[in-house]
């Protein structure tokens, strides 16, 4: 994509052409990001586009609002001051009028921003604003529907790593949600087995010690 003068009407006519796939979705957020002293204006025509699309088309805003975020806190804060002005509306809109998959989208995303602090500190309330304490529905995020993408997890961050491991491992054919799952399940036993040796250590200890 041509890296081109900004033009808030350019943006505009790139945004209705958006689709679900990685690339449109990457091409665009690059193309963003090296507009990002315009930032407040991208997010505006972003936010503008967004409601004057249809439900059903709504789903790739999301997209694109996340890579971004985490694709543009690299060369500064513009982007995620800017998005934390309308995505609370945005989420809450689509939680509460949108299709199944469009509710998981949100629960996901919130979930990543989340443990990514993509919003610092304002995260959980962002959550709590939106979400309530009612569960999230399932999301096939690398699966083969029409709806396929994969979410990226914070660029060259420690959990990215651990996801690439596993893939290497298992041929890719593991999705990151059960990659995770077994991470977070290796913790536990380490978590375990620390605390055994320190209970162990201590009933040793005072055996010696009468």
């Amino acid at each position: 994509m041509n890296n081109s003068a900004f033009n808030e009407q350019i943006l505009a006519d790139k945004l209705t052409k958006l689709n679900n796939s990685q690339q449109s979705i990457e091409t665009l957020s690059h193309w963003c990001i090296f507009h990002r002293k315009k930032a407040k204006q991208v997010v505006e025509t972003w936010d503008r586009q967004f409601h004057n699309s249809l439900r059903e088309q709504r789903v790739p805003f999301l997209y694109l609002a996340n890579d971004i975020l985490q694709n543009s806190k690299r060369k500064g804060s513009e982007f995620v001051a800017e998005f934390w002005k309308v995505l609370p509306a945005v989420l809450k809109d689509v939680y509460e009028n949108g299709e199944d998959y469009g509710k998981s989208v949100v629960f996901r995303l919130v979930d990543i921003w989340e443990e990514r602090k993509v919003f610092g500190s304002r995260g959980q309330s962002l959550r709590e604003e939106m979400l309530g304490k009612d569960p999230p529905p399932a999301l096939e995020i690398n699966g083969r529907g029409s709806h396929s993408i994969k979410i990226k997890l914070a660029v060259g961050g420690t959990p990215e790593k651990i996801v690439s491991a596993f893939q290497a491992v298992h041929d890719g054919h593991i999705d990151e949600d059960a990659i995770l799952t077994k991470c977070k399940s290796c913790v536990r036993r380490v978590e375990k087995m620390d605390k055994d040796v320190e209970i162990a250590c201590e009933t040793g200890g005072g055996g010696a010690h009468p």
